[in-house]
């Protein structure tokens, strides 16, 4: 099912008006309200902005609702993006809204690479001659000083997408899925042991008809010896569901003495197992995330290519150059919309900030000419970390002395799935770009 997002539709209908239109209508919340409501007739009758299906166009226009806060703020946002987007293309004569389904002007653009089905993550498309095309990946924030919206949302196993890697590099990807997994079983099902010896989760009947146990463990000692035994206690696959429901033994909210068993879900609760798991991962110490960080700077030079790439589509011109594109030119730029709308009223618009793909590999190429003979590295973001008591891993990215991203690794709800990688890009990376790449 398509999700819709409506910062996005709120900038592509702002390019249909004029500098003096959206002044006027960004005079106060009342005013952008106006705007909503007329945008919608507006699409229908200037045909500016094409969207891949009749379900996506009706979806996005759903999405514009004058009477939900959110939406005016995100109109407020989006006249900040299209201010942006005729920095790059003062008058643009089609807008493509992109989506599960691509319009027909723009699909080739479409690519499915490193695992990602929109590797080429444009939002919209702008063009003013149907020859020279401008892909826009959207990210929007209320505030100049507030922290910038992370690039990127990854498991972490499918950052690691093996397809188009051969020789040494597949050899080591395929090591550190494969390692990734071992210390991920080990971590998780040692916790496991110890929640058993705590009493949070029972192995056992102790009094019969009263507490919970593991009905399908009946080996417990040799259990927790072994790697069959371990893997079990990890993945649960053969958990008794009576008592554990949906959740393996690792993501069981309850404990085995409340009075709703291993289905509780009051996750505050000091006694649940829940609380004791973010509470072992909320300490930077914990052998999860040295494990990980161990990882990845023993493959950092993969490891920083593969996040590099994911982040910034650096591979992005070279992917639409083997798809043979002719008499086309694609421009790839990140903007992010500022703007804001008070509970008085009153509206603030901020110039967006705007970076290109060709700025971000110009700095690339100068870390590179710089520091040659540097490798990258993963460092720990001890500041972050030391502040943090959520069950994140917070590192960056640098080569030589300058990072260029920060990151975070972290679980969502799920211990069992790989956590999620965020990111976005580190300020000092920024001043290069400014400096020497602008």
């Amino acid at each position: 099912m398509a999700s819709y997002e409506p910062s996005e539709i709120t900038t592509a209908v702002a390019l249909l008006y004029s500098d003096s239109e959206l002044k006027k209508y960004s005079e106060n919340a009342s005013q952008l309200k106006s705007l909503i409501i007329d945008a919608k007739e507006k699409i229908k009758n200037s045909k500016k902005i094409e969207f891949g299906s009749t379900t996506i166009e009706n979806g996005f226009i759903k999405e514009l609702d004058e009477n939900k806060n959110s939406v005016i703020v995100d109109m407020a946002i989006g006249i900040s993006a299209a201010n942006s987007v005729k920095k790059i293309v003062k008058n643009p004569s089609k807008i493509y809204m992109t989506g599960d389904t691509w319009p027909k002007d723009v699909e080739k653009f479409k690519v499915d690479a490193y695992g990602f089905k929109d590797y080429n993550s444009s939002d919209i498309i702008v063009t003013d001659n149907k020859k020279n095309f401008y892909g826009i990946s959207l990210k929007k924030k209320n505030k100049p000083k507030a922290p910038d919206p992370t690039m990127i949302n990854k498991a972490f196993d499918s950052a690691l997408d093996e397809k188009g890697l051969v020789g040494d590099e597949l050899r080591k990807v395929k090591k550190l899925k494969s390692d990734i997994i071992k210390v991920r079983q080990d971590f998780f099902s040692d916790i496991v042991i110890q929640a058993v010896d705590k009493g949070l989760i029972l192995w056992q009947d102790i009094n019969k008809g009263t507490n919970q146990k593991f009905k399908n463990i009946s080996e417990w000692n040799s259990w927790k010896k072994t790697e069959a035994g371990k893997k079990e206690l990890f993945e649960a696959k053969y958990r008794d569901k009576n008592l554990f429901g949906k959740y393996s033994y690792i993501d069981t909210k309850g404990y085995a003495s409340h009075k709703k068993g291993y289905l509780n879900d009051v996750t505050t609760d000091k006694n649940s197992m829940r609380y004791f798991v973010n509470s072992i991962l909320a300490d930077s110490n914990n052998k999860l995330w040295k494990s990980f960080l161990n990882l990845m700077n023993e493959y950092s030079d993969v490891f920083a290519d593969i996040l590099i790439n994911i982040v910034l589509k650096t591979q992005l011109n070279d992917e639409l150059k083997s798809k043979d594109i002719l008499n086309k030119e694609f421009e790839f730029y990140l903007i992010t919309g500022i703007g804001n709308v008070s509970t008085k009223g009153d509206v603030s618009i901020n110039d967006g900030n705007i970076m290109s793909l060709k700025t971000t590999l110009c700095g690339l190429t100068r870390i590179e000419s710089k520091f040659k003979n540097k490798k990258y590295e993963i460092i720990l973001d001890e500041q972050k970390q030391k502040t943090s008591s959520a069950a994140k891993l917070f590192f960056k990215i640098k080569r030589g002395n300058i990072n260029i991203l920060d990151l975070e690794l972290r679980y969502k709800g799920s211990f069992n799935p790989q956590p999620q990688f965020q990111g976005t890009i580190n300020d000092e990376f920024k001043k290069l770009l400014i400096n020497e790449c602008s």
